[in-house]
Formats: C-alpha cells, structure tokens, sequence
C-alpha cells in the first residue's frame, strides 16, 4: 500500500528543505507518493468589483493578467521542487502537482485539498514559528498544525536528517493514534530506528529501556493494567513489516514533566524526527495542542516534528 503526503511550497528555502527531509527519511522507499502544492496568491480585492475609472473589460484584462502571472509563478516552484526531488532519488511517476487559486486563508485551503485528497500527511517547512503562544497565527506552517485535528501534520525543520524516530506517546487513545499512524508511514522500511518513549510522572527513578516483548516487566504497579494493555497493542501495530530490532520502548521517570524528559532525549539520541500527539488523553477539547506538545513544538530546533491526532 503506497502512502501519500501533500507536500507545500512556496518557492522559499522552508519548502526546499522540506523537499529534502523527505529525501532523506523515506531515501530507497518505492512505495511514498508525493504530491507537491503550491497555493497561488488571491489577486488584489479591488479588482474583484467594478473600479472607479477603470472600464470593465480593463478591469477583467488587469484582473486575468495577474491571475496568470500569480499561477505561473507557483507553478514554477512546484515544478523546481519536483525536480530537486527526482535528482535525489524519487521517481518521476511517484511525484505529483498541483496548483489552485488562494480563496481565503491559504492554510484553510492546503487543508481542504489534504482532506479532499484523502493525504495521509502534509508537510511543510517550518517558517517563524514562535516560542510564545501568542506568535500562533504568525505563519502558515503554524495554522496547519492549529487546523490539521485528525490529519498528521509534519513540521520540517533543520539542515540534516536520518531515519531515527523518536515517538512520544500517552497511554490510550491519543496514543494508539500516534503509533498507528508512525507504524504505517515506516512499514517496510527495514532502515528505519523507532524508539517510543513514555514518560511516567516521578513514581519510579532511572530509566528503562526494552523492546516490545519484554515491556510490561518493567512497568509500576499503579499503570501496570492499562500499560500492558497499551503496549500490547502496540506490539500488534509494530508486528509487520519491521524487525523485532528495529522498534525499542524506553520508559523514563521525569520530575520535571513530560515536555522536558522528551525534548532532553531528542537531543541526546541524534533523532531526525520527533512524533507527538496533538494532546494528552487529558488535554482540554478546546486547546489547539496540549502543554506537552506545544513545548515541544515551541522548543525543539533542528529537528522534524510530526504532530499526529
């Protein structure tokens, strides 16, 4: 079964780079379909109605002549982008375009084609995002993630990458969702280094770390239930499709909450990719990502992120 992620850009260096994290993480894969987008920009809204001084048929020539020119513009960069990717490994029949008219806000619209399109991810190039809440609305990258509920969303940022995965999970639900998306992204791709971390609260010093049949011997009484439960599952998803290996679970104690304990192992396991759920199974409905995640996302340089949920 062949996965398929909306790739966006712009023409900037952020979309490049993107381009050449997908290179990279999924390099020798022959089952990754790409589709590259690019939004091009509404023309001016005073063309949009009549103009005082200005006859109709002036109006409509100005008004079809910036159309023109805004489409060929993001045609272009969609076209270079998939030339940059076809000289680095992907085939030609496996890299699709795609262009559309902005109607409204762009990152409205990028996620109106992913979900149309039925994308198992978009990704995009990590552009100014904040270290504050309030720089949110700062950039399109960040509306993705703010709009992107139920639709994994990857955030690319840095200047190398591998094919180590780092993937943060909370027991339950929002957790199953992480692994079952990162498990079908990676089947079959025998380079591919997972690690889950699951970060308990400071019940139990030190650290662990086993693969997946041997979990459970490690875990505190007071989650032993749900855990085994939960890591079960997650050897089910993780049965086909790698080798016993290739997936390890570290379980680590933190004092200082979840968001450091993964952000401190990001940085000393050499990770390409960090994958976080959008929130904690007790997250509030009405937040857009969870404390964790936001931390993470806000605080995690050079590195991808992916934000599933």
């Amino acid at each position: 079964m062949n996965r398929h992620v909306l790739l966006t850009t712009d023409g900037s260096d952020y979309a490049q780079k993107a381009g050449d994290y997908l290179s990279t993480a999924f390099a020798g894969r022959d089952d990754l379909e790409i589709t590259v987008l690019s939004v091009a920009p509404a023309p001016p809204s005073y063309l949009m109605r009549p103009v005082p001084g200005l006859n109709e048929i002036e109006r409509e020539e100005k008004l079809e002549k910036i159309q023109a020119e805004n489409f060929s513009r993001a045609n272009r960069s969609v076209q270079e982008l998939i030339s940059r990717l076809e000289k680095q490994g992907f085939p030609r029949e496996r890299l699709h375009s795609k262009v559309v008219f902005q109607r409204g806000d762009i990152a409205s619209v990028i996620m109106h084609e992913a979900r149309d399109g039925n994308f198992d991810a978009v990704v995009a190039g990590r552009r100014g995002l904040g270290r504050i809440a309030s720089a949110w609305m700062g950039s399109v990258t960040q509306k993705l993630v703010e709009y992107g509920k139920n639709l994994p969303v990857w955030v690319v940022d840095g200047n190398t990458w591998n094919k180590r995965f780092l993937v943060a999970v909370d027991l339950g639900e929002p957790g199953l969702k992480v692994l079952d998306h990162v498990s079908f992204i990676l089947a079959g791709d025998p380079e591919a280094e997972i690690e889950i971390l699951y970060v308990l609260s400071a019940f139990l010093p030190g650290e662990f770390e086993e693969d997946l049949e041997e979990i459970q011997k490690v875990l505190i009484k007071k989650e032993e239930e749900e855990a085994a439960a939960f890591f079960e599952e997650a050897r089910k998803m993780f049965q086909e499709g790698f080798t016993e290996d290739q997936v390890k679970v570290k379980i680590k104690s933190s004092p200082f909450g979840a968001a450091g304990a993964i952000l401190d192992e990001a940085r000393e396991g050499d990770f390409g990719t960090v994958v976080i759920g959008r929130r904690g199974r007790g997250g509030f409905k009405e937040l857009l990502l969870g404390s964790v995640s936001s931390k993470v996302l806000f605080s995690l340089d050079d590195c991808t992120i992916w934000v599933v949920g």
